[in-house]
């Protein structure tokens, strides 16, 4: 049994899904930061204010440092009425999120941070695919929505 037939299998309990690594997109340049960005487009809730007036904003999600030790939490909302993902300042390093995804339910997103860069992972409805990318730079679900650019240095060690 393969990998993708067993995280397949395991969607349909009630353990998290763990996917590989998520990193910031090719980039051609680099400026030096010491700490990197990171976006998460968590699954969204649905809010009404007034009178049939919705807002749509993300789930909260979490960070979790290289040891599995909560690192922060973040709401990824200012209020009931901000459907904008939040972007976070973040150390450059690895890091674990456990977020909601909109089409399969909780799951832990390894991701990796560089300095200068951003890197977001796509847990919304489906993220179209850039049409430069070919499927191994990609990483998905096992339902097959993308969530992001695959982390390059895992590219290079397979």
């Amino acid at each position: 049994m393969g990998p993708a037939t067993v995280l397949m299998l395991a969607g349909c309990s009630s353990t998290p899904v763990v996917l590989e690594p998520v990193g910031p997109a090719p980039a051609k340049h680099a400026v030096y930061v010491p700490t990197g960005r990171l976006r998460v487009l968590t699954a969204t809730e649905t809010h009404e204010i007034g009178d049939n007036t919705f807002y749509y904003p993300h789930s909260g999600y979490r960070i979790y440092d290289q040891n599995g030790k909560l690192w922060k939490y973040v709401p990824n909302h200012i209020g009931l009425m901000d459907q904008s993902a939040a972007l976070v300042k973040i150390p450059a390093g690895r890091y674990r999120i456990g977020a909601e995804s909109e089409s399969y339910g909780v799951v832990t997103v390894p991701v990796l941070i560089e300095a200068g860069k951003t890197t977001v992972v796509h847990l919304e409805s489906r993220w179209p695919i850039p049409s430069s990318a070919s499927s191994n730079q990609l990483v998905f679900l096992p339902n097959g929505d993308p969530v992001g650019w695959r982390d390059s240095a895992a590219l290079v060690s397979k």
